[in-house]
């Protein structure tokens, strides 16, 4: 028996262009969730960029945000769950990423934070006008990363490197260290947490903290930084839009985003 539903947005949840919710994704959930099946989403974004979503579907009961930086109980008003990245930690990988051009996102207490002088490095040719106008409203823009932060926990870094060599040489770089998990959801970028921060350890200590078993999980995702929460659950579906390791890790392949697969999932189960 089906209790709770873990959903990835981009490339999963969420339409093509990265802002709506389809009508037949967001019927399916509200016919679980009066079932009394708890809905998650589970996603990269921090909580300030979550709000379009839950917007549109006001029976999502928990947010796993920032790749498993926390879990936030949106009933309760509480985070329930949290596994961040020291300041110290996140303070060296700052000092790699600050010379170069990358434009570098990182998110402290639920927030998303980018530095003035590295907007201009942000790819705004990928994404649709109303997706990065939603996605800019919720950041904080500040002169100084390291001094807007200091002393401050991390949740995750988010990057986006437009110069191939330089992409090429960050990633060899951050997954040098042994210390990070350095993985990506959409083109061009890099993400990076905590080695032991994914996904699948806060859906993991969210159901530990609710009571509820692996067995009784149901997730949805298309990208690599699903992968760890796609392995936790019993019911796990890659998106038809997926990459192939999440096709090959998932017990089952549902349709694309575009075609409404998380509804056609559901009701496969539920």
């Amino acid at each position: 028996m089906v209790k709770l539903i873990a959903l990835d947005m981009d490339g999963t949840l969420m339409s093509p262009d990265h802002t709506t919710v389809s009508e037949e994704n967001k019927k399916a959930l509200k016919e679980a969730h009066d079932k009394g099946v708890k809905i998650a989403i589970a996603t990269g974004r921090t909580l300030s960029l979550v709000g379009n979503v839950c917007e549109q579907i006001p029976e999502i009961d928990y947010i796993l945000f920032s790749n498993g930086g926390g879990v936030y109980d949106r009933r309760a008003d509480e985070i329930i769950y949290s596994n961040t990245m020291s300041w110290e930690m996140a303070h060296d990988i700052l000092k790699y990423l600050d010379d170069k051009p990358i434009f570098i996102e990182m998110y402290a207490n639920g927030r998303s934070h980018i530095q003035k002088d590295k907007e201009e490095f942000f790819p705004y040719h990928v994404f649709p006008k109303e997706f990065i106008e939603g996605l800019f409203g919720g950041m904080t823009i500040c002169n100084n990363l390291s001094e807007t932060l200091m002393g401050q926990p991390v949740e995750k870094f988010t990057t986006f490197i437009m110069d191939p060599d330089v992409y090429a040489a960050t990633w060899e770089y951050l997954n040098s260290l042994g210390t990070l998990l350095v993985t990506t959801s959409i083109d061009l970028s890099i993400e990076m947490t905590k080695k032991e921060t994914h996904k699948g350890d806060a859906l993991s200590g969210m159901c530990k903290v609710l009571g509820i078993d692996a067995s009784e999980c149901m997730a949805f995702g298309d990208a690599n930084n699903d992968l760890s929460m796609l392995s936790f659950a019993g019911y796990s579906f890659a998106m038809e839009n997926a990459t192939d390791e999440c096709k090959a890790i998932a017990k089952y392949i549902t349709k694309s985003n575009a075609e409404s697969g998380v509804a056609h999932g559901i009701k496969q189960f539920i």
